[in-house]
């Protein structure tokens, strides 16, 4: 019965897998690429670049791009490694109990992923729960051998990956502690030495977390860091927080629901062993909600370690059931666990599988659009000359594409568009950098930070009166453009984005007197 649901899942993965191949590069992966781009355009880390993300998700950025290249197959084969190496962990993870569980509850995960569209290939969230799983599947290794002291190079590579994993999300700081403790108590437990674990893991945890901080002492960015920290990245917190019973209702997705509610009986009343493995399962799938609940913004891959370490509990205790003995309360569970397997196989395998194949990957009418308006405002000529009022709707993806570096690092509309008192500080930087070297042209998107319906109406710049009165003191309307098509590239099909294009008063009067003198001299040929 369990191979059949993996072989199902199988080949659930292998249509996905063939039928998202194309996917493209959109959402957030095009501005974290972007970012790599103006580091390596001479952009100073955080001082520079004004970036909330962590050094880790730019160096993972980095990494795929020279390995795999800097398009969208490049970050599609990416993802799909993520995807293949997250099913390894899972499979080793629960391989002495049930290896089939660890495929079953790695295929469901990345068809959820899969599931949730084009514009989540590779988050930060995604690599983060690959490096705790790699973490967590080496700890099991090591406590699992007989003589677990003698593994330091393998204790302090556990170490590694949740601090690798801390500088690409910061939350895997709380989840190292406890997790290292319960380590300990069970070294403890055995009779075994726990003092040299501690060490050698804590060696290992610390080794990225100082690799960092050595990248950005050489980049003289540590003060910069630090006010992203406590200004910046605050002030991200606080922007569109949902309150705690709407994350408390999407803390899983919500196809998972069901898969939740029937293993429930089986986990409370199935007589089912438990060890300390069992509980730092648990203690993952707290930190995973934890995560979730601090980000506060319910984004769908916010949920990925918490999807992740409840799929392979699930599993877990499934197979388990499946192994029991023929008693009347086993078989009773036995049928509970079968059909439990068949709902996660069919709503989430399948459904999955369906879904993803309904995406739109075709659709990039609105970079295309902007890329034939900004080469006639100069093209490669507009380079350190043009700038974006946007987040993630594509203007800085087709600056990406242009190789166009922006005239400042400033990235996000969305902050300095808030009340000056809550934005970080960001308004007061934007502001002096735009009088300091204003740019020939301004993009203005549609795109707004908040979530739900997106509408057609621009971002509202008369929310910095000061700001909008600037660029109407100065800016020229060049064009004004909604693609026509709607986007369908995760969810259901929404509006698509717009933009606005801003030429300086001076720049639109030459290029006026051009396009007068070409229309004139085309008229007397």
């Amino acid at each position: 019965m369990k191979a059949a649901f993996a072989g199902v899942l199988l080949a659930c993965l292998v249509v996905a897998v063939a039928g998202t191949w194309r996917w493209p590069l959109v959402g957030d992966a095009p501005l974290m690429h972007y970012v790599v781009f103006l580091l390596q355009h001479g952009m100073a880390p955080y001082r520079g670049v004004v970036d909330i993300n962590m050094p880790g998700a730019w160096f993972v950025e980095w990494s795929a791009m020279h390995v795999l290249g800097g398009g969208s197959l490049g970050w599609r084969i990416f993802d799909l490694l993520v995807d293949a190496g997250c099913i390894a962990a899972l499979m080793a993870i629960a391989w002495p109990y049930d290896r089939l569980a660890g495929f079953i509850a790695g295929a469901l995960f990345v068809l959820l992923h899969i599931r949730d569209g084009i514009i989540e290939m590779g988050q930060r969230d995604l690599t983060m729960t690959l490096l705790l799983l790699i973490g967590y599947a080496i700890l099991f290794r090591v406590l699992r051998s007989e003589r677990p002291a003698g593994h330091a190079g393998a204790v302090a590579l556990f170490g590694f990956c949740i601090g690798f994993a801390a500088t690409v999300k910061p939350t895997p700081v709380v989840l190292f502690p406890p997790l290292a403790a319960l380590a300990c108590l069970e070294l403890r437990r055995r009779g075994e030495r726990w003092m040299p674990f501690l060490a050698a893991s804590l060696a290992g945890f610390a080794l990225p977390l100082l690799l960092v901080f050595g990248y950005l002492w050489h980049e003289r960015a540590i003060s910069a860091f630090f006010a992203i920290i406590f200004r910046l990245i605050p002030a991200h917190s606080d922007l569109h927080r949902r309150p705690l019973g709407y994350l408390i209702a999407h803390s899983f997705d919500s196809i998972l629901l069901p898969l939740f509610f029937l293993w429930l009986p089986v986990a409370l009343f199935g007589r089912i062993r438990r060890n300390w493995e069992s509980a730092a399962l648990l203690l993952g799938l707290l930190f995973g909600l934890a995560s979730f609940y601090v980000q506060a913004k319910g984004y769908s891959y916010h949920r990925y370690p918490a999807e992740a370490f409840l799929l392979l509990m699930v599993c877990l205790d499934l197979c388990a059931v499946l192994r029991m003995a023929g008693s009347r309360r086993a078989l009773w569970m036995q049928g509970v666990a079968v059909v439990v397997l068949a709902v996660g196989v069919a709503v989430v395998g399948v459904g999955s599988t369906r879904k993803a194949l309904t995406y739109h990957w075709r659709d990039r009418e609105f970079t295309h659009m902007m890329q034939a308006d900004l080469n006639q405002l100069g093209g490669p000529g507009l380079n350190g000359k043009v700038q974006c009022l946007d987040m993630a709707a594509g203007c800085l993806d087709t600056l990406y594409r242009m190789r166009l570096v922006q005239d400042t690092g400033f990235l996000y509309d969305c902050y300095f568009l808030e009340p000056a008192k809550s934005d970080g500080g960001y308004r007061r930087r934007f502001w002096k950098a735009m009088q300091a070297d204003p740019p020939r042209v301004l993009v203005e998107t549609s795109h707004t930070c908040e979530q739900g319906p997106r509408n057609y109406r621009y971002s509202d710049l008369r929310d910095w009166p000061r700001f909008d009165e600037w660029i109407h003191a100065h800016y020229f309307v060049y064009a004004s453009r909604v693609p026509p098509d709607p986007l369908y590239w995760s969810g259901e099909p929404g509006p698509p984005f717009g933009y606005r294009i801003y030429v300086r008063d001076d720049q639109m009067k030459k290029l006026t007197g051009k396009l007068t003198g070409a229309t004139q001299k085309g008229s007397s040929g």
